[in-house]
């Protein structure tokens, strides 16, 4: 084996000594600023400039006696950070020896530190009544014993110790990544009720492979007792989930559980227990579901996911988008999604606008006249047909029209942005006048695009204008006659053309 030196190994500290380390040099070091110094030169700084030449730089630090005193008031401290320190334990309490606590703390950092019992972390949260937030990613930690024990070097005597009443975490948010935590651990911290206010809990990259057990769920439909019960949300990130019925599990073990984090696990490569929990009518608080980088690579696993009611959904980076050979792009798997999941309210962190919806619902229609192979795709496992009658109820029959993806794509992309219309006059005055092409806010109402159209074509007086958008499937185009929709109700994106009429060449019926 390896030697090293003695004096070169970093043992384990104390809280306090990390903090003082870290915060307070006025405790540790000897040069820490007196309050005459309020500049003070350090070592040169070294450094390679653009030529390759080695030069350095004498560094200053300008108020630094300000920064120290603001640091060296406990109270101030709203978020600290101790990540890749040696802190190991809570105890002793060797920089000061009087009762100390973080009172206003709301944040912690303790990722990859040498903690490995459990006892020092309740105790640590202890001096920080406030706390809402601990992260302890990549800290390794004992399994958690169904009776915790004191923590190490804890003072015995009761005018020692700074909490004399019973203390209650108010931890809100626990972040246990790469920490090789299992569900045993989890389930006896809440037991021991440690975390009884906990609403998000992150247990990624930890090989939770079964991602929640199936004794779980029964455990709680035989005990009546509910693990975790103010959970809302779970992230089991990256820990080799392939089986659906993690959904369904989730559901059973986590009633009140609102958002569920999958992403970059190998769902995907089979739809077995999806469909089922599509099936599944109990109600339920899930309606967020995040997916990124799974194993989603057919259209017949994307329609078995928009069987399954969402608010919320997330599923980019996934084989059928992002691989050698992509069957559809991003923008045309998010109009098939939004389409077939009349509930979905977000979808990749973007909003579902009414427009968006409205130009997706439409899209879809159309390419199911055309027996699209996407169409085929979902037909294998969602009732295509349903989808179509919901649709055509909503909007009638879509009949032909530029419906390619491509075009799609960028009517949907142009919300909030500027499109491109061509403005071409019919009428008997301006007939002669030139086509205009001008490019105008996608929410331009119809009202504010015959003002614009009647500055271009004065011959005709404003209340004769008639406004109507060309549509190949259309003989005669689409009227805007609505002028308080906006242009995106209509479906209008880059390179339409609306034709400007005079209603007095329109002949009265008799």
């Amino acid at each position: 084996g390896s030697l090293a030196k003695v004096e070169k190994v970093e043992l384990g500290m104390s809280i306090q000594r990390a903090i003082a380390e870290k915060y307070f040099a006025a405790a540790q070091n000897p040069d820490a600023a007196r309050k005459s110094t309020r500049e003070e030169t350090f070592d040169l700084m070294e450094y390679v400039d653009s030529k390759g030449r080695e030069k350095s730089k004498s560094v200053e630090l300008v108020g630094r006696y300000d920064i120290e005193q603001r640091q060296q008031r406990l109270e101030g401290f709203l978020e600290i950070s101790l990540a890749e320190s040696c802190l190991a334990t809570r105890f002793p309490d060797d920089i000061w020896a009087v009762d100390w606590s973080l009172p206003n703390l709301k944040s912690l950092w303790l990722d990859k530190t040498l903690i490995n019992d459990w006892a020092d972390v309740k105790e640590i949260c202890e001096l920080c009544p406030n706390l809402e937030w601990l992260s302890l990613s990549r800290t390794r930690l004992k399994p958690c014993p169904e009776v915790l024990p004191a923590a190490a070097g804890k003072p015995t005597g009761v005018s020692e110790c700074l909490v004399l009443k019973p203390f209650v975490c108010k931890v809100r948010t626990l972040i246990l990544n790469s920490t090789m935590i299992t569900w045993a651990d989890l389930l006896a911290l809440d037991r021991l009720g440690l975390f009884p206010f906990l609403e998000h809990l992150h247990v990624s990259q930890n090989g939770l492979e079964e991602g929640i057990p199936q004794e779980l769920g029964s455990a709680v439909a035989e005990s009546g007792r509910q693990p975790l019960p103010n959970l809302q949300s779970l992230v089991l990130d990256s820990n080799q989930i392939s089986d659906w019925t993690v959904l369904r599990r989730a559901i059973a073990a986590f009633p009140s559980l609102q958002a569920l984090h999958l992403n970059n696990n190998l769902l995907g490569e089979s739809i077995e227990g999806l469909t089922a929990a599509a099936a599944d009518q109990t109600p339920r608080r899930l309606t967020g579901l995040f997916l990124n980088e799974n194993k989603l690579a057919s259209w017949r696993s994307i329609g078995a996911l928009a069987n399954y009611a969402l608010l919320e959904l997330k599923v980019q980076r996934i084989p059928l988008t992002d691989s050698g050979s992509p069957l559809a792009s991003p923008m045309l798997l998010r109009q098939i999604l939004i389409a077939l999941m009349p509930t979905l309210l977000r979808l990749n962190a973007s909003e579902v606008t009414v427009k968006e919806r409205t130009a997706a619902e439409r899209y879809f229609l159309s390419i199911v006249q055309q027996d699209s192979p996407i169409v085929k795709g979902l037909a294998e496992s969602c009732a295509i047909s349903e989808h179509v009658e919901r649709l055509r109820s909503i909007h009638g029959t879509v009949v032909g029209g530029d419906v390619t993806e491509h075009s799609q794509a960028s009517r949907s992309a142009l919300f909030n942005a500027l499109v491109e219309v061509t403005l071409r006059p019919v009428g008997a005055a301006i007939v002669e006048k030139p086509v205009t092409k001008k490019k105008v806010p996608h929410t331009m109402t119809v009202a504010e695009l015959k003002r614009l159209a009647h500055l271009l074509f004065k011959q005709v007086p404003l209340d004769r204008l008639t406004l109507t958008l060309a549509d190949d499937g259309l003989p005669f185009g689409v009227p805007l006659d609505d002028e308080l929709r906006e242009l995106g109700f209509f479906g209008i994106g880059d390179g339409a053309e609306i034709r400007v009429d005079d209603t007095a060449d329109i002949p009265c019926k008799a």
